[in-house]
């Protein structure tokens, strides 16, 4: 049974009345100092009946008697679950804690572990990169000692107040000639009036030369004096159109007439100089006769 059906209970024991004839009735009745307290325990459709008059014949219900009700069994229920819910969130409380505080330290260690991984890339980094300094500097002096082996070399190869390009020596002479007297300047020197063959070349020539008037621009190789517009270099090389650099005098008041144009007439030999700062196309034909500075090349000692 529950200690919520427990049933304390006064129970009265009487004696009943014992007549005989001639003799007279007494009766004995227990006092109520007598009174005998009994633990009585019982299922719930008991509790109805706890107390009962064991005196034959009364149905009166007993004197003092005192019983226990189910409601205080049901708050002794309700308290007992009240304290096993504390001891339960108490539990989860204690375990929620230690959880957070595991994951703070696993945290702090992630974090602690991260932060040396960093220190140690950037030390490694720190140390590379000093490393590269180390080897550009290497790789610096000896492209200097390179390239003073190459400007020894070059001096070499080619004759004084010439410059070396790609197995070639030019010189940009700075004398004012006709055409044909240039030329023929250049072969007094070992050389010719030069002949463009390749885009590399031309660009090469072009910086030298750089942005001048018409009154500073240099002679080339080049002539259609044999037969108009048809263009032919000093050695009679015909002029190939695939490596032709004429300027077409866009953004200028020629730009209506490209060279070469033959304007005025009697522009039959080529020249270079104008624009070619800004672009590598700065051909164009000029009278043979003027006085102009010219560009030899010839080539190199090997």
């Amino acid at each position: 049974m529950m200690s919520g059906e427990l049933i304390y209970s006064n129970i009265n024991f009487c004696e009943t009345q014992k007549q005989s004839a001639g003799n007279i009735s007494k009766a004995v009745t227990i006092r109520e100092e007598d009174v005998t307290y009994s633990e009585v325990r019982t299922g719930a459709r008991q509790q109805e009946n706890a107390v009962q008059d064991t005196c034959s014949g009364d149905s009166s219900p007993p004197v003092g008697s005192k019983v226990v009700t189910p409601e205080r069994g049901s708050q002794r229920v309700v308290l007992v679950t009240l304290v096993c819910l504390c001891v339960v969130l108490l539990v989860l409380s204690i375990t929620l804690g230690v959880l957070y505080t595991k994951n703070m330290i696993d945290h702090q260690a992630e974090k602690a572990r991260s932060e040396d991984l960093l220190a140690e890339m950037k030390y490694n980094l720190t140390a590379q990169k000093d490393l590269l300094s180390s080897e550009i500097q290497n790789y610096k002096r000896n492209l200097t000692e390179i390239n003073k082996l190459l400007a020894n070399v070059t001096a070499r190869r080619c004759a004084s107040g010439w410059e070396f390009f790609n197995g070639s020596c030019y010189h940009f002479s700075e004398v004012k000639l006709t055409w044909e007297l240039s030329q023929y300047a250049c072969i007094r020197d070992g050389g010719h009036l030069v002949i463009i063959e390749s885009h590399q070349e031309q660009d090469f020539i072009r910086m030298k030369v750089g942005n001048t008037d018409i009154t500073n621009s240099y002679w080339i190789g080049m002539t259609d004096n044999k037969a108009e517009g048809v263009w032919v270099w000093m050695d009679n090389t015909p002029l190939n159109n695939n490596i032709k650099y004429w300027d077409l005098n866009n953004g200028t008041g020629d730009s209506a007439y490209p060279e070469p144009n033959n304007c005025p007439p009697g522009e039959n030999c080529a020249q270079m100089g104008r624009h070619c700062s800004v672009q590598i196309s700065c051909w164009f034909d000029y009278g043979c006769n003027i006085l102009s500075k010219s560009i030899c090349e010839s080539r190199s000692i090997k």
